[in-house]
Formats: structure tokens, C-alpha cells, sequence
């Protein structure tokens, strides 16, 4: 197993497609039951080692991929870190990954690419969104926004 997928044992989040029909149910905590088959995982925000290893600057990041049991096709996952403000909300960062191809079931589209550069080290708590769609079994499915849930501090101000 790698780090990615160890530290996201603690499933925070998932949403499931199903394959009869074209709604896509709410996010579940992975310890309400059994895994459905297909789902988006989102880690924690948190300070990325290999940023600073690579770039030698601290930066906040936030992974996430989609799993599905069944063949999909034309997967788009989003991921966003938003930051918690006197203001509001705020949104930091976003990517897409796009896999156009078929992803064969039991295999991982990972979005491990969404971070922001820290510019001071003022405590600041964020928090990660992914969503996505795809095209399973003949139907596009579309997965509502999935939330990291635990939300700490970081001394990284953007």
C-alpha cells in the first residue's frame, strides 16, 4: 500500500454511482458500512514533504482519487482546498485530472496534484472538496462535492 493510500485509510468521505440508475447518493463516512462501488476518497489538507523536499518551500495539499468497481470511462476529478477566513470561505487552489480512457474496475483515478505555496506561517485551516463525473455503464454519472472532514489549523498562510 502506498503513503497516499495509508494515510487515507481513515476514509473520510465517500459518494457512491449506482449502476441502475442516474443518481448519485450523498457522501458517507466509510464507517457507516460497507464500501460502495464507486466512490471518491479526500485526505486531509495538510503540509506536503514532498514540496518541500522538491521545491524547498512549504506548501498546503490536499490528494484525492476515485474507485470503482465497475469499468469507467471519461472520468473528470476535481479537487479543490478552500481555507476558512474572517471572510468566508475562500478558495486557494483547483485541479482537474482528466482520464479519457477506460479505467478498469479496481483501479485508482488519482488527483494528487492540487497544493498552494505557503507565504507565511500564520495558523490557517483548510479543507479539501473533489467532485466528478464519469461515463459508466452506458450513462454519465456525476459525483457531488465530497469534503475532507477533518479540519485543522496549518502553519501555512496563503
Amino acid at each position: 500500500m502506498d503513503k497516499f493510500k495509508k494515510l487515507t485509510i481513515l476514509i473520510l468521505t465517500f459518494v457512491s454511482f449506482t449502476a441502475s440508475s442516474s443518481q448519485v447518493s450523498n457522501a458517507v463516512e466509510a464507517s457507516t458500512g460497507p464500501k460502495p462501488p464507486c466512490r471518491i476518497q479526500i485526505g486531509q489538507a495538510h503540509i506536503s514533504s514532498w514540496i518541500l523536499a522538491k521545491y524547498g518551500y512549504p506548501a498546503v495539499k490536499v490528494n484525492a482519487f476515485s474507485r470503482c468497481n465497475v469499468p469507467q470511462s471519461k472520468v473528470t476529478l476535481t479537487v479543490e482546498i478552500w481555507k476558512n477566513g474572517a471572510f468566508g470561505k475562500t478558495l486557494v487552489a483547483r485541479s482537474v485530472v482528466r482520464s479519457p480512457g477506460v479505467v478498469n474496475p479496481g483501479r485508482d483515478v488519482e488527483n494528487l496534484g492540487t497544493w498552494r505555496r505557503c507565504t507565511s506561517v500564520k495558523q490557517t485551516s483548510y479543507f479539501g472538496i473533489a467532485y466528478a463525473k464519469a461515463f459508466i455503464q452506458g450513462k454519465w454519472q456525476f459525483a457531488s462535492d465530497t469534503y475532507s472532514l477533518n479540519i485543522k489549523p496549518l502553519a501555512c498562510g496563503t
